[in-house]
């Protein structure tokens, strides 16, 4: 399957139907499979090729180093290295203790006081700290960029969504798959954007026929896919749902496994940014959503924070 492409220079264009067109096809994309691809976007290709360059060197580390980065064996925000099997994602939509195999990195902004980002000594791996930070703000002006967009494609103001993120407390994490099982998995956030490589494996979820696993063709690495999390799910009434998606055998793979188990996908690499809310926001629906005679579907006041940890409880 191919993804729905959009030019993000066409979302930010200052011809007014240009970015009507671009915005139509945002929402179509959106709110049908919950996933896109951006191409043309603000990210220089060189600037994710680094990105995959330090991702791999980063766990090409001797452990040592990267247990000096260790993740807190708790369900706090992610920060720092987690191991292989450290997390059970699985067990989030199928109710049961199926470990992770994957190892992963993740950091949150520098300024976060309450969960400081835990990394390796410089001397490990000099200049990792330096370009990540610098990524991570990339990401997250590109987070704020496209929520506006988002509004705009709902006929909302374009200040909708933007206001709710503005203490920042998304997440950027590297992900290393030296082998995987297809486990689902949706994200919590707002939207999140996906660097891949060229193994592929990404699947999602048909969600016009639940249950039904569409492979995604692998994309270049300067492409961005971008997909809805649960928090903009709640806040649209489900008009932009957040689609399960998982990694799983790409087509043409080997099958390396001898107990008739689904087979393992080779070591691939993917880095994503999880955009989520500020951490004291409500994820209710927003009543401006609403047409007349409509009722909100997540009346509740739950807290993105609050929303984050039950997750979170289920992960670690």
């Amino acid at each position: 399957m191919e993804l729905q492409r959009l030019n993000y220079a066409e979302l930010a264009s200052s011809d007014r139907e240009i970015q009507q067109a671009a915005d139509r096809q945002l929402y179509t994309a959106l709110s049908q499979l919950g996933f896109a691809k951006i191409t043309n976007h603000p990210i220089a290709r060189p600037v994710i090729e680094e990105l995959f360059s330090w991702t791999q060197r980063f766990f090409a580390l001797p452990l040592e180093h990267k247990r000096k980065a260790a993740h807190p064996a708790q369900p706090n925000p992610h920060r720092g290295w987690s191991c292989i099997g450290q997390e059970k994602l699985s067990v989030i939509r199928q109710n049961k203790a199926v470990l992770d195999l994957k190892e992963s990195f993740d950091m949150g902004p520098d300024d976060d006081e309450l969960y400081p980002n835990i990394w390796t000594d410089e001397h490990a791996l000099p200049g990792f700290r330096e370009f990540m930070s610098d990524f991570y703000q990339r990401c997250d002006a590109l987070h704020q960029q496209l929520l506006v967009a988002i509004a705009r494609s709902m006929h909302l103001p374009e200040s909708s969504f933007t206001p709710l993120c503005a203490r920042n407390s998304s997440e950027l994490r590297l992900n290393h798959y030296p082998a995987v099982k297809p486990d689902e998995l949706s994200d919590f956030g707002t939207i999140t954007l996906l660097f891949q490589d060229s193994v592929g494996g990404l699947e999602v979820e048909d969600q016009a026929e639940p249950g039904r696993y569409l492979a995604v063709e692998p994309a270049d690495c300067a492409d961005i896919i971008v997909n809805v999390g649960d928090c903009l799910q709640r806040w649209t009434n489900d008009r932009l749902r957040s689609a399960n998606h998982r990694v799983t055998l790409p087509r043409g793979s080997l099958d390396v496994e001898s107990d008739g188990d689904s087979g393992l996908v080779d070591s691939r690499y993917s880095i994503a940014y999880f955009g989520k809310p500020s951490r004291d926001e409500t994820v209710r629906t927003l009543t401006a959503l609403l047409r007349p005679g409509e009722e909100a579907k997540y009346k509740d006041e739950i807290t993105a924070w609050q929303f984050n940890q039950l997750r979170l409880l289920q992960t670690y």
